[in-house]
């Protein structure tokens, strides 16, 4: 819309549906080859790197995740310094602060990832600190929270939604707990604000929605959009834990590479509280997150039964 050329690097397999081929060239390119990544990059002035396999990857070993979330991002880097890059925007996650129930947390909070996704962001933005203070390569590193909205097929509201729609979902604990989310729109403008502006230069940013919400809150909003009942039963977590580990145990005895329907990491998410300060992309970037729970919400549950996905 701003009238850029845009040119989007996609895998053999990925699903192109929400391309439009006459708004941005895409071009399949396997981003772990060096050479392909020469020719990707030739008369590039910005990057966005977004690229990685996320989530814990049940489908993929730890030596795969870390080959291709690390090596992708060295890639990117090496072939943005000899191309003379503008700009490096890498995409991170909060995840590479782990799991910690102090709040709200903000960029000087230290390092602490917990899940291999987590520790292949951390690896990669020393990556990219290390391309901006040694080389100078002009760089900044983002850090989104769980974003939600149209468009997600299995994110964690997606996975939320479904649950309470087919009335199997428990709360797990007091859901008392806050988790901190940003709706789609709101974070692609955080990402939009940052594009070849000096002030971001070497710099890391929190994205994430205004505030946080209760699980409890979170729930209720979904239900009353959905017109179902949740049970009172709630779940200790000291079981739910068990459960997601005697799974995660199972499948991987057996070779099942598909995620189990309870882990530890989604009981982590659904259970831990959560909270980030947005302050610091406030000030410097005039971030400025508009869609509420209610709004955004809606939103995504009507594209969904538009999708028909539920």
């Amino acid at each position: 819309e701003a009238n850029h050329n845009v040119l989007v690097p996609v895998r053999k397999e990925s699903n192109i549906k929400w391309l439009p081929s006459h708004r941005v060239d895409v071009k399949e390119v396997d981003l772990l080859d060096l050479e392909a990544v020469k020719g990707l990059l030739k008369g590039i002035d910005v990057v966005f790197h977004l690229a990685s396999i996320r989530g814990m990857g049940w489908s993929f070993e730890d030596e795969e995740v870390h080959r291709v979330n690390v090596g992708i991002t060295e890639n990117l880097l090496k072939v943005s310094l000899s191309k003379k890059v503008k700009h490096y925007i890498y995409v991170s996650s909060v995840s590479v602060y782990g799991h910690s129930n102090i709040g709200p947390i903000d960029e000087n909070y230290p390092y602490s990832p917990v899940t291999r996704y987590g520790k292949t962001k951390y690896k990669s933005e020393m990556l990219v600190e290390g391309f901006y203070k040694d080389d100078k390569l002009p760089t900044t590193i983002i850090r989104p929270v769980i974003t939600y909205g149209p468009r997600d097929t299995w994110g964690m509201i997606v996975k939320l939604i479904r649950l309470i729609n087919s009335g199997k979902y428990l709360t797990v604990g007091s859901g008392e707990n806050r988790v901190h989310l940003v709706y789609i729109d709101d974070l692609i403008n955080g990402l939009i604000s940052v594009v070849k502006n000096p002030i971001a230069i070497g710099k890391t940013y929190i994205l994430a929605g205004e505030i946080p919400i209760t699980i409890n809150k979170l729930v209720g909003i979904i239900a009353s959009l959905l017109n179902r009942n949740v049970p009172s039963l709630h779940i200790p977590i000291w079981l739910a834990r068990l459960t997601g580990l005697t799974l995660e145990g199972f499948y991987r005895a057996i070779s099942i590479r598909k995620e189990p329907f309870i882990t530890r990491d989604k009981v982590d998410i659904m259970t831990r509280d959560r909270s980030f300060n947005i302050g610091k992309a406030i000030r410097e970037l005039g971030y400025t997150p508009g869609i509420g729970y209610e709004e955004g919400l809606k939103k995504t549950v009507d594209w969904i039964r538009c999708e028909r996905l539920i």
